[in-house]
């Protein structure tokens, strides 16, 4: 009887090492499917001992259809401060515009024997304030791995203004008071643009306090019969107080907000509309009330120079 159970004993001992044998071998199955993602993994571990810089890039903003003033330059070299060659890196830059949104394109570039790579832009076609990422090139198409050559990589601005710095524009921008009334012509918006460079603006010849609220092709029609195809574009909007100056506890609260729309003189076609807001807290309602509107102009002509 007691040689029957160890028999017994026996047996379930056995069975249970070849459970455990089995599940060693499933588990070996699940190492091999790990293995054929551990190139993601390798590849994420690898960023850790690679340096890519911008060391050059162009130092000026370009305008659309003209090439930038010069190339960007980078270099890639290990934690250690060695240069690596023939390393392949990705750069992914602005290549169009669809409905304001930029889409990006990627090409990739090699480091020669000194760890040193040059990318040359292509002449852009749309206006953009934007930036040309640089990083470790991949096969993978794994979204997590691609953030992570990104985030290890660098990156430089991209600045391209559009051609209203070139051909101009009239303004139909009002300036209200706290009550609510129309009182003039913007001149802050005005000013930013002339320090922009753009010396062909003015205030619009059909410009009345009454066409305010008419339809943008309206208030085209009206000045382009005046001044044709002078300049480039015409921009209309407003700008009020989204409630009365007052005063708080650290100085006095003024809140702006402006609406405007961009038409080219072609052929009245609207290129642009924004809404804007600002806020500022300044000394006295003067300081606060003045910065508040340079603040706001610089934030609108920039949304145009870079957003048409």
């Amino acid at each position: 009887m007691k040689f029957y159970k160890v028999i017994a004993l026996a047996t379930i001992a056995t069975s249970l090492l070849t459970g455990c044998a089995t599940t060693s071998d499933s588990a070996a199955k699940n190492s091999g499917v790990e293995k054929k993602q551990n190139p993601d993994k390798a590849f994420i571990d690898s960023l850790s001992n690679t340096v890519i810089k911008v060391t050059a890039y162009p130092a000026k903003q370009t305008n659309v259809n003209k090439k930038f003033s010069s190339d960007y330059s980078l270099s890639v070299c290990d934690k250690s401060g060695q240069p690596l060659a023939n390393f392949v890196i990705t750069a992914e830059y602005p290549a169009s515009k669809t409905d304001g949104v930029i889409n990006f394109e990627k090409q990739n570039i090699t480091t020669d024997e000194t760890g040193k790579a040059v990318f040359t832009p292509q002449i852009p076609s749309f206006a953009a304030d934007t930036n040309v990422y640089f990083y470790s090139a991949t096969d993978s198409t794994n979204k997590d791995t691609i953030n992570a050559a990104k985030q290890a990589g660098a990156q430089a601005a991209w600045k391209v203004r559009s051609d209203i710095v070139t051909k101009g524009a009239i303004l139909f921008i009002w300036d209200y008071n706290e009550k609510g009334k129309p009182v003039n012509n913007s001149y802050e918006i005005l000013s930013e643009f002339r320090t922009r460079g753009m010396t062909m603006t003015g205030n619009a010849p059909v410009n009345e306090t009454a066409y305010i609220g008419k339809p943008l092709n309206w208030l085209y029609k009206q000045n382009h019969e005046i001044v044709e195809n002078s300049y480039g574009y015409l921009i209309v909007g407003t700008i009020q107080y989204v409630k009365p100056v007052e005063q708080a506890e650290d100085g006095w609260f003024c809140s702006l907000t402006a609406d405007i729309s961009v038409a080219d003189m072609k052929n009245g076609t609207q290129v642009f509309t924004g809404t804007f807001t600002n806020e500022v807290t300044g000394a006295n309602w003067s300081k606060a009330t003045g910065k508040c509107k340079e603040e706001l102009a610089k934030k609108i002509v920039d949304a145009i120079i870079y957003g048409l």
